[in-house]
């Protein structure tokens, strides 16, 4: 069984030379590389010779390798690696520990039909949607962060797990959108392959708020002035 310890440990080789933060970044927009939706097969192609000519692409393969072994059972390897080496809570980012997700997410989801929808809109590294997979993985879930690195870290541990959704990196307050990654499945030789779609327009995403459109009053014939039938004579009539 894979110990956390063997992912710290193969984080710092993957790191050796470099800041343990920009190491962490490199490591995710790598992981997420080949699950980049391709075009077609030779683009594909050229992503994963990208991949392959890596400088420590044996470094990178094993890293993944661990990462995979621990998400098992929807669990955030990535996010307490990032408490543990990266945030040390810088900027109060420490996620919730995955137990009070569960609690949270069987009060808030209770016992959904397939293709419900679930949503965070300060998801962080993706915990409460993984929470909300484990009571049921057809649901849509679709989370949204301030942190680009925190969307990333979300993002794969969607794709590891092959759930379906978006992760939006956006400010959930102002609603300002700056990118989003629609998450889905393709069926491959009996498999179902996930894959991400990254875009950059915000009335393509599903957490995006749009602007309410007020329709514009329509008058099919000229307005006109309502008349009591009743003329008014000037007396005050009793109400006895």
């Amino acid at each position: 069984m894979t110990d956390f310890k063997q992912l710290v440990t193969a984080f710092e080789r993957f790191a050796y030379g470099q800041s343990l933060h920009t190491a962490f970044t490199e490591m995710l927009d790598w992981t997420l590389l080949p699950f980049k939706r391709s075009e077609d097969k030779s683009e594909q192609q050229v992503a994963l010779e990208t991949y392959r000519n890596h400088k420590k692409v044996n470094e990178l393969v094993n890293l993944v390798k661990l990462v995979g072994d621990l998400s098992e059972n929807f669990s955030d390897p990535l996010g307490e690696l990032y408490m543990q080496a990266i945030s040390n809570g810088h900027n109060g980012q420490y996620f919730t520990p995955e137990p009070i997700c569960d609690m949270m997410a069987a009060i808030s989801v209770g016992n959904p039909t397939e293709g419900q929808t679930v949503a965070d809109c300060a998801c962080g590294s993706g915990r409460m949607l993984l929470s909300a997979a484990k009571i049921n993985r057809r649901l849509k879930l679709y989370g949204a962060d301030l942190d680009i690195t925190c969307c990333k870290m979300a993002l794969v541990n969607m794709l590891l797990n092959s759930l379906q959704g978006e992760i939006a990196h956006m400010n959930s307050l102002t609603n300002d959108f700056y990118r989003g990654y629609k998450v889905s499945t393709k069926l491959v030789n009996g498999y179902h392959v996930p894959y991400y779609i990254e875009f950059t327009e915000p009335e393509q995403s599903y957490i995006w708020l749009r602007p309410v459109k007020e329709a514009a009053p329509k008058f099919d014939k000229p307005f006109e002035p309502v008349r009591d039938k009743t003329p008014i004579n000037g007396i005050q009539g009793s109400l006895f």
